[in-house]
């Protein structure tokens, strides 16, 4: 019975006053009337429509600012730095020597 009544009261209207007409939702204003593409509007023009070639693609990316930045592993204790970093060295024979280096700097 409870539910009855609740479910009354919601679907009954508000009632009161009216509102005032600065208050009361403004209704949208008529839609221009649009002439179709290729008839001639009411001067004789003929409408022409169509999309710039490319509407649908992004802009190009500046290269300068968005260019890839080297990674570079580096931190501070106190006044000393250390970096880690990889360097290629050559061994006697010609052969290629990639190399993992700890560089700690200190001031002295």
């Amino acid at each position: 019975m409870r539910l009855a009544i609740m479910m009354a009261l919601q679907a009954a209207p508000v009632a009161g006053p009216p509102l005032p007409a600065e208050l009361r939702p403004i209704r949208p204003a008529p839609a221009p009337s649009t002439v179709p593409c290729g008839t001639p509007d009411r001067r004789g023009d003929i409408v022409v429509c169509g999309r710039a070639a490319g509407a649908d693609r992004l802009p190009r990316l500046d290269e300068t600012r968005y260019a890839e930045r080297p990674i570079r592993a580096v931190t501070t204790l106190g006044k000393t730095r250390l970096s880690a970093e990889a360097e290629q060295g050559s061994l006697p024979n010609g052969q290629s020597a990639p190399r993992a280096m700890l560089r700690l700097k200190m001031p002295f």
